[in-house]
């Protein structure tokens, strides 16, 4: 396998458009009218009569694994997924740095478990919309000091109170007193004491992992008053229905060619329920417009993610994923939402991206060398590469009088 063919074979990805020419020389895997459009979904979803109903996740293990696991076992598990193969199409010493990231991101995760994102709680609450209700804003007292700690564990206290109940780690209810002593029982199992500074800060944090909700500052509490309002009346409430007994972030195992591949997508829905086979993707963006936002996923290569989810998930359920719906939520004013079918046209060149970025993943596998940019030099020039840059920088330059 000539790692440089592969290269060339790529079209100009810094071009704003595709030729027709250039998208020919691609192989498609399907017919592009076998994808689904928005109007399917839409004149299924008018016309339907029945219920939503449950697949099982184990009746989804026919070609490989799928399972609901976390996301710290989903990066923990050594194999491939798309953001290796994105690096792989920049150059196959990309694709080597970034085999460690899964760990970097392991890492970043952890360390960020007790830190409120904006973009990542709106994702959590597309997919569990009673989430956007367990938001709270608590007092502005600072844990450097103990009256400020006190403070807090009593706003804390009276909120599982009102409640009248806490949720333990496995998601169930347990009455207000189980909870306070759930609470105390963590401070103790860290061997601190309640009476000194340090006891009481972890009593205070047991209590709001116990609460079930999730403290924000006022800005972002109003911030997700706002998009809770456009979930609820976008298209006519379609996202719940689109939502409804989808099986969400499920991950998926497999093998291909002796290389182990994995995706993770947020959600997926079946043809049972809206008429076709889709995976769901939610992205949260600053992106101020839907223009914005097309560029920047061009940018990021979000097709090349949806192509193998499709590819992916296809072989190991042995349903056909044949549409992808991605769900846009703005953090910049207005804090809209949008609603995209992915166009077949799209993921086929995602697709593309993926088999081609696979093909220099798995030469390099079997080599065990990851080339820099002389990958990009003609086979006997010693790594020269033969310059050129790209069409837009040929101009005419305007006459200048002096």
């Amino acid at each position: 396998m000539n790692i440089e063919n592969l290269k060339n074979s790529l079209p100009d990805l810094h071009q704003a458009e595709v030729s027709e020419k250039d998208f020919d020389t691609i192989d498609y895997t399907r017919p592009l009218n076998e994808y689904p459009t928005a109007e399917k979904i839409s004149d299924f979803l008018l016309s339907k009569n029945t219920k939503n109903i449950h697949i099982y996740t184990e009746d989804l293990n026919v070609n490989g694994i799928a399972v609901q696991d976390s996301m710290e076992k989903y990066l923990a598990k050594d194999a491939l997924q798309s953001s290796h193969f994105k690096k792989a199409l920049i150059s196959p010493l990309h694709l080597g740095f970034s085999l460690d990231d899964d760990k970097a991101e392991l890492e970043k995760l952890q360390e960020k478990k007790d830190n409120l994102e904006l973009g990542t709680f709106l994702h959590e609450c597309i997919l569990e919309p009673t989430k956007f209700s367990r938001v709270i804003v608590e007092p502005k007292s600072s844990l450097a000091s103990r009256e400020g700690v006190e403070t807090l564990i009593k706003f804390w206290k009276a909120t599982i109170e009102e409640q009248g109940f806490g949720i333990n780690s496995q998601g169930e209810q347990i009455p207000v007193f189980q909870t306070f002593e759930e609470a105390k029982n963590h401070v103790n199992g860290l061997g601190l004491n309640l009476e000194k500074q340090d006891g009481l800060k972890a009593y205070y944090r047991s209590l709001v992992s116990l609460s079930g909700k999730a403290p924000v500052s006022e800005e972002h509490f109003l911030k997700i008053q706002i998009l809770k309002k456009q979930y609820d009346r976008y298209g006519g409430g379609i996202l719940k229905e689109i939502l409804k007994h989808s099986k969400r972030e499920i991950s998926f195992y497999t093998e291909q060619d002796g290389v182990e591949l994995k995706v993770r997508p947020d959600a997926i829905q079946f043809e049972e329920n809206i008429g076709v086979n889709a995976i769901i993707s939610i992205k949260s963006t600053a992106c101020e417009d839907l223009r914005a936002f097309y560029y920047n996923a061009a940018k990021l290569d979000y097709d090349l993610s949806e192509g193998m989810y499709q590819e992916i998930v296809s072989k190991v359920t042995g349903r056909d994923f044949n549409t992808t719906i991605m769900i846009m939520l703005q953090t910049v004013e207005p804090y809209g939402i949008a609603v995209f079918v992915w166009s077949g046209e799209d993921i086929e060149m995602g697709k593309y991206k993926f088999r081609t970025g696979f093909q220099i993943a798995k030469e390099c596998q079997k080599k065990k060398h990851y080339a820099g940019y002389e990958s990009f030099a003609e086979e006997g020039n010693f790594g020269l590469i033969q310059m050129q840059l790209p069409l837009w920088n040929n101009k005419v330059l305007l006459p200048t009088h002096i």
